[in-house]
């Protein structure tokens, strides 16, 4: 029982933390269109400071650390940080490219709960023609590093799904079941935030090159439609872990940006139940909205209690926050979940 994470989401105080993505480094060994990742920036977080936070974010009622970045198995010391958190109890989940998977799963992974890799397409030609450099091979070799040791079933793929790819959703989902991780999830491609690094480093691509046309969101909504009946299994054991109506809310999103349709509604109370902390140290209250603070000036359960942050949960609660209306990645955990415990 949590009954400060219930609290949380139902005002906008911040009582506990439940859910923390660190980026441990926003370099990247890929060069992708939607993000403009590259080289490490310099300042980024040492061990040493790294590991004083996580004994405040743990004090401070931490359930569930997500590392991202940029690439987070780039950075050198990176075996080191998960044990920092081992002592805490805390779930473990690493958001990778999985380029480098197969070399450093030795390292992480008795640290490691759960691999989240993205993976934009079914073959080496469309995968590699999003992400900039070939790496599919070796993506896969990774995940099947992985499954050879057992630990498929705690593989997830994500997929963003975008112009150069959405044709091969369903040899995607094949893909996953051959390969043999636990389940495949899709999300559609930001553009109109400052997120992914393209606020001080510009876009890798235009929008255009990445958002489908009204034609081809036409066309995702009927490859949908086939997926939802002849992979009505696989939706129901939630191996594709969203509804056919969430991945019809991405064909909506194009159409959107368009401007044919709405925006698909969004469910987030993301700022209620967790924050982010870049390799830097600023406190954002997800991906997507300006920082509030930094670990490096404060203390954690000031800053996450401020003014500034608590004005961000008003606004999301009132779903009067601007971002949100387009917001591609979300996370909702409802009263009696946060209760429960279930992060």
């Amino acid at each position: 029982m949590n009954p400060r994470a219930l609290l949380n989401t139902l005002t906008t105080r911040c009582r506990t933390l439940p859910v923390v993505i660190l980026y441990v480094t926003e370099g990247c060994n890929l060069q992708c269109i939607s993000c403009s990742y590259r080289t490490p920036p310099p300042g980024e977080l040492t061990l040493e400071e790294i590991d004083p936070l996580a004994r405040s974010l743990i004090r401070a009622g931490l359930r569930h650390i997500v590392y991202s970045g940029g690439e987070p198995l780039t950075r050198r010391d990176f075996p080191d940080i998960p044990p920092l958190f081992v002592r805490g109890g805390v779930r473990q989940t690493l958001l990778t490219n999985g380029l480098m998977l197969e070399k450093r799963f030795a390292e992480i992974g008795p640290f490691i709960d759960e691999f989240i890799v993205s993976l934009d397409g079914a073959d080496a030609a469309v995968h590699d023609a999003i992400r900039g450099v070939a790496s599919y091979e070796r993506i896969v070799r990774g995940i099947r590093r992985l499954a050879d040791a057992g630990r498929g079933r705690d593989v997830a793929l994500r997929t963003v799904v975008q112009k150069r790819n959405f044709r091969s959703l369903p040899a995607i989902v094949a893909l996953a079941r051959e390969l043999g991780v636990g389940r495949i999830s899709f999300l559609a491609a930001d553009v109109r935030s400052n997120g992914f690094g393209r606020d001080v480093r510009g876009p890798s691509a235009p929008p255009e090159t990445m958002t489908l046309d009204a034609a081809e969101a036409r066309e995702l909504h009927r490859i949908v439609e086939a997926l939802a009946r002849d992979a009505a299994a696989l939706f129901a054991e939630r191996f594709i872990d969203q509804s056919p109506a969430r991945l019809h809310a991405i064909a909506s999103y194009y159409e959107a940006l368009g401007g044919t349709a709405p925006f698909p509604p969004v469910l987030c109370n993301a700022p209620m139940v967790s924050t982010v902390i870049t390799s830097r140290g600023d406190l954002l209250p997800c991906y997507f909205l300006p920082p509030f603070g930094n670990v490096r000036r404060g203390a954690i359960g000031e800053l996450l209690d401020a003014d500034a942050p608590r004005g961000v949960r008003r606004r999301v609660r009132a779903r009067t926050q601007p971002e949100c209306t387009a917001c591609v990645c979300t996370l909702h955990v409802g009263p009696a979940r946060a209760l429960a415990d279930g992060f």
